[in-house]
This record gives structure tokens, C-alpha cells and sequence, in this order.
């Protein structure tokens, strides 16, 4: 039942991004004619009078299909709903759209959040700890406070991952607070893959401080600007090999992620998805072909230079992009599996 509704909260996530494209580029008289939420095998499908709206069997996200938004596709040259008929402005509008309702959305949780339970002050906890690890063997237990990792504050996820994965596998000494007490253990990490681990998935575990209407809004609109720096910080880390790409989340762990987040409490899994939707926006930003940020790229060149870049060079580049990230999605999701089970 909580995987249900992690899988259902991820669902909500990728309507509310492809909504974003659909609203605008409708806004922009575009004629949108399929919204698809998730991909592979239809599963559920309704014709409306202009887009034929439908749920696929597979959660690796979602997509809004525009008239004329293939170069290939044969329209008439004087269709006024093709995508490829706008002036650019538009189309760059229609594709920030997506990315920019993740923040929009993540920016009105965290307000409703804030108003509701108060600012969190996350906390990073132990929120599962794995069967015959080292974390084990030295007595952590879920839901343990983790505060220090030799000297050093942990203010978020990333300072554990930093902390245990460039150890070198020496002991480490991690300051924790369990039931309001606090505690130090001793931990050697062991090396996976050649990655050092000590066995556990965290997650923020929020204290709330009750504030005002003003400071609300002022949190949550500065919320999804930290948060993209954090997150803007963990790829360069990832770029520099401070941290290695094993330990990134596919499908399969974000999945996970939400669920423990949902056994925590709504507030913190208002907080887990609020995170997930700015994660989403920036993923999509990134300037990639095949991604938001990518098109947004081509789009770019063309304002400044007024002229397009030739479709069949962009087409291409998408669908290699396409193919190279698909790959990448599934080595993140087998690397999820074997984690998880083995």
C-alpha cells in the first residue's frame, strides 16, 4: 500500500511537469494530442476533442506530444496548431514550462507545509539500515539522529555519502542521537564495487518551528534555489569523483525513498516530494539532448541567430541523446535492483 503511494505521488509529479508544456503550448495555440503519464503499453486511454490522454505501464516518466513537434511529421505549411509553425519565443516557452511548474509546485508545498507544521529544520536520519552491513554490526538502528561524522556537522544527505565514500574504509566516528540521547559509534566502511559503503539509506527527518505568513512565503520561494545549489554541488562532486555514480538513485530507490518518507509522516513526505519536483525541474534543465534543457539549447541559438538549426542535425542529436540516456536510466536502475536485492 505505501509503495502504491509513492508510485502514485511520482505519477503526480510527471502530470504536474507535462502539464506544464500542455498549458502553455495550448496557451500558444498548439494543437497538443497526446499526454501520456509514464511509457511502453497503454494501460488506460480517453479521446478527448483534441488529445487523446492515456496511462502507460511503465513509471520511467511522461511525455505531451505536439503537432508538428517532429520534424518529420507531414503537415500542412500552414497549420496554425504545428509547434514548428510559432515563433521561437513560444516554443521556448512551451519546453521552460515543464521544468518551471516543478518549482512552481515544489514552491506551494513547501508554503502549505510551512503553514501547517511550520519550517522544518531537517534533521538527517538513519531511515533503514541493511542486513549484514558494517552499519549494523555496530548497533545503528533506523531512525537514529545522525549529527557528526568525525568532528564534521551533517547538515544533509550528501556530507554522509562525501564523509563514507572517500574513507578510504578507515573507522569512522559518528555522533547520533537516538531517543533524545546521544550516542558515538565506531564504523569501517566496506567497499562495494569499489565503493566504500557502511549500509544505510537516510532521509530528512524535519524539526518545525512555527513562523509567520511572510517568512513562509520567503522560505518557500528561496526553497527550490538552495535546494538546486545543493543539488548543482552533488553533480560537481560527481563530475570530480567525490562521489561515485553507483550511489545515485534510479527509478527503483526514488520509489523507495518516497516510500520511507510516507512511513515517517505526511510531513515529511510533503517534504520528500516537494525535494523530488525540484529535482525534476533541474534534471530537465540540464542542457542535454533529449531533455527539456537541451531543446532549450537549439531554441536559444535560434532567437540569437535567427536562423534554425536544421531539423534533421536536431533530430538526430535528440535521439541519440534519447537512446544514451535511456541506457544510462536503465545501468542506474539495474545498479538500484542489485542493491536492494542483491
Amino acid at each position: 500500500m505505501v509503495y502504491a503511494l509513492a508510485i502514485a505521488a511520482l505519477a503526480v509529479l510527471i502530470v504536474v511537469h507535462e502539464f506544464g508544456h500542455m498549458w502553455v503550448a495550448r496557451r500558444c495555440g498548439m494543437r497538443v494530442e497526446k499526454f501520456s503519464i509514464f511509457f511502453g503499453p497503454v494501460l488506460w486511454r480517453w479521446k478527448g476533442r483534441q488529445t487523446t490522454y492515456q496511462l502507460a505501464s511503465i513509471p520511467l516518466g511522461g511525455y505531451v506530444q505536439i503537432a508538428g513537434m517532429n520534424p518529420e511529421e507531414a503537415l500542412p505549411a500552414d497549420d496554425p496548431g504545428s509547434y514548428q509553425h510559432k515563433p521561437a519565443w513560444q516554443r521556448f516557452l512551451t519546453i521552460l514550462a515543464g521544468p518551471g511548474i516543478n518549482y512552481v509546485f515544489a514552491i506551494g508545498l513547501i508554503f502549505a507545509l510551512v503553514l501547517i507544521w511550520g519550517q522544518p529544520r531537517p534533521l538527517i536520519a538513519v531511515a533503514e539500515v541493511m542486513p549484514g552491513s558494517p552499519a549494523l554490526q555496530v548497533g545503528l538502528r533506523a531512525g537514529d539522529v545522525l549529527r557528526r561524522i568525525d568532528g564534521v556537522p551533517v547538515k544533509e544527505a550528501v556530507d554522509v555519502t562525501v564523509a563514507v565514500s572517500s574513507s578510504g574504509g578507515r573507522p569512522m566516528t559518528i555522533d547520533l542521537v537516538r531517543g533524545g540521547r546521544p550516542q558515538v559509534v565506531r564504523v569501517a566502511p566496506r567497499s562495494e564495487d569499489g565503493v566504500y559503503r557502511i549500509g544505510i539509506r537516510f532521509a530528512p527527518v524535519p524539526a518545525f518551528e512555527r513562523v509567520g505568513v511572510l517568512r513562509a512565503a520567503g522560505y518557500s520561494l528561496a526553497y527550490p534555489v538552495v535546494q538546486s545549489a545543493g543539488m548543482l554541488r552533488m553533480l560537481g562532486k560527481l563530475a570530480t569523483r567525490e562521489v561515485s555514480a553507483k550511489q545515485v538513485e534510479g527509478p527503483v530507490g526514488i520509489v523507495h525513498q518516497l516510500k520511507l518518507s510516507f512511513e515517517s509522516g505526511a510531513a515529511a513526505a510533503v517534504l520528500q516530494i516537494a525535494l523530488l519536483s525540484v529535482c525534476l525541474g533541474l534534471f530537465n534543465l540540464l542542457p542535454l539532448p533529449a531533455l527539456d534543457g537541451g531543446r532549450l539549447v537549439f531554441l536559444a541559438i535560434e532567437i540569437v541567430t535567427r536562423r534554425r538549426v536544421s531539423h534533421r542535425v536536431e533530430a538526430l542529436i535528440h535521439t541519440v541523446g534519447f537512446v544514451a540516456l535511456f541506457g544510462l536510466l536503465l545501468l542506474v536502475t539495474y545498479s538500484d535492483l542489485r542493491r536492494r536485492f542483491g
